[in-house]
């Protein structure tokens, strides 16, 4: 394509009228950046984006709104398979390898194994059984997946109908789909990539049921990646969204394992069928994976809609529109930046302070993630349902907003918000699934209510829950005996300016 010569420069150009914008800022960009992004991402980020410019003909993604299904997902195979090639050379770390995905903005077949299987054979296997999965799965000798959801049950984890029945005479376990309800179903990275799967089941004890229990199953050889006896498996195809991962369904037809491939760090079944766990075990433990990805998915929500309301405001500072307010005249009688305009900042501004907020909590619960699994790493269970309750509502909230604010900035865009080029449409169906997985967003926010619920009646009961934590400290300073104040805090009194630079006072207000 030519383009015609002799064409009149745009004045003042969109180069020119960023930086105008970014002048006005009242602090200090600098550290702004150091806040969002800390020294040690900055030097992954650094080194990550050099070795990817390095290797064009396999990371470029100029192509990529042009492909099809199949195209983006041998790309997405093509780019994983480079990057586990160059973890083995010692050129990146596995950290680095998940500081790429970021960047190339690939959901790729491979993610499902750093995401979830390796991070359950991390916290749910025994020494011996990390030895047996884990060092295969670091190494990629073996691809995971975490079956969890079923096509009949996705919320209701307890109502899974998936068995795993131990089989005393030969001293293993029979993994089982009973029923249609019981094929798993939208489970990342098994449709055509996974080796192995963690399958949550009703562990079944001689005719007794212990509830959801994690059991490593092989699926596909290691010889010629064909389905193993008993194993149907399969790719859901085309989706609204997040293409070139391979959601895919699972029956398994009276499949045996071996006793040991039931993850064991917190049951033991013991050979002839006695079952035993360590003492002052929470059972909810089994569900840590989840937890896990929750917090995952709070730090990528901020991440996510940083993107978004990036593209949307410097798109509304360079995009003009109308002569604008006559105390706002543009030099040289130039129109209006949009980003000038009430009705701009109305939709993107509060999105703006959002995100900002996301960082801030997204940093915070990373920080309560870590401490509780010390905890629990300690033999000390109690923060789990504090840390449970926690990581539903932020999973909520955090993805309600971030989905919402992408939509919000494609319509922001105006006409060019329509183009694919925008970044922000086929951004927005990758993004979508994070209201739907690892929950549903009403349920868990039932589940963080009905717990909060619970702690206010402690409280009213005259016995708090001290495993409660951080909450029913909250919850006291600000509920005395359980019920909101009759009296307005002192804090009402302030100006908006005070209220602003004092934290505490802003709680009082939010209790009030």
């Amino acid at each position: 394509m030519q383009i015609p010569k002799g064409l009149e420069p745009m004045t003042p150009s969109t180069a020119d009228t960023l930086q105008a914008e970014r002048s006005k800022a009242g602090f200090s960009v600098a550290e702004m950046n150091e806040f969002i992004v800390d020294a040690e991402m900055r030097q992954q980020l650094a080194k990550v984006e050099a070795v990817l410019a390095a290797e064009p003909e396999t990371f470029s993604q100029r192509d990529t709104y042009f492909m099809g299904r199949t195209e983006k997902m041998e790309h997405a195979l093509k780019m994983g398979r480079r990057l586990i090639e160059l973890m083995k050379a010692g050129r990146l770390t596995s950290d680095e390898i998940s500081v790429a995905d970021m960047v190339l903005d690939v959901n790729g077949p491979f993610g499902l194994h750093r995401a979830m299987f390796i991070p359950t054979l991390q916290q749910q296997a025994t020494a011996a059984q990390q030895e047996r999965f884990l060092k295969p799965a670091l190494d990629y000798r073996i691809l995971g997946c975490y079956a969890q959801t079923e096509i009949g049950h996705g919320s209701n984890v307890q109502g899974l109908e998936t068995t795993c029945t131990y089989v005393a005479e030969t001293d293993e376990f029979e993994v089982h789909t009973p029923n249609i309800r019981a094929c798993k179903w939208w489970i990342g990275s098994l449709g055509v990539t996974a080796t192995h799967a963690v399958v949550m089941a009703q562990l079944v004890v001689a005719g007794r049921a212990h509830g959801p229990h994690a059991v490593v199953v092989p699926l596909r050889s290691e010889r010629d990646h064909a389905p193993l006896a008993g194993v149907t498996v399969g790719d859901l195809g085309p989706k609204f969204g997040f293409n070139a991962m391979d959601n895919g369904f699972l029956l398994l037809d009276r499949v045996r394992v071996p006793r040991d491939n039931l993850l064991q760090r917190y049951i033991t079944v013991a050979r002839g069928g006695a079952v035993s766990r360590p003492a002052g075990v929470d059972p909810k433990v089994a569900y840590g994976t989840m937890v896990y990805v929750r917090t995952q998915i709070v730090r990528n929500m901020s991440q996510t809609l940083a993107r978004a309301t990036t593209t949307a405001v410097r798109y509304a500072a360079v995009r003009r529109q109308f002569a604008g307010k006559a105390d706002r005249r543009q030099a040289g009688g130039a129109e209006s930046p949009v980003l000038d305009y009430a009705m701009v900042q109305f939709r993107l501004v509060p999105l703006l302070a959002q995100n900002y907020a996301m960082f801030a909590t997204s940093q915070a619960f990373a920080a309560h993630y870590a401490e509780s699994m010390g905890e629990l790493a300690r033999g000390n269970f109690a923060p789990l349902k504090e840390l449970h309750a926690t990581a539903c509502g932020l999973k909520r909230w955090t993805s309600d907003v971030a989905i919402r604010g992408i939509d919000t900035c494609r319509h922001a865009c105006g006409g060019h918000g329509f183009s694919q080029f925008s970044g922000l449409n086929e951004f927005y169906g990758n993004q979508y699934p994070n209201v739907i997985w690892e929950g549903d967003n009403y349920v868990l926010s039932q589940q963080t209510a009905r717990f909060l619920l619970k702690q206010v009646a402690a409280l009213r009961a005259g016995a708090p829950d001290a495993a409660a934590g951080a909450t029913t400290g909250y919850l006291r300073a600000h509920l005395p005996q359980g019920r909101l104040p009759r009296a307005a805090p002192p804090c009402m009194r302030l100006s908006v300016e005070e209220m602003a630079r004092d934290p505490q006072a802003q709680l009082q207000v939010l209790a009030f």
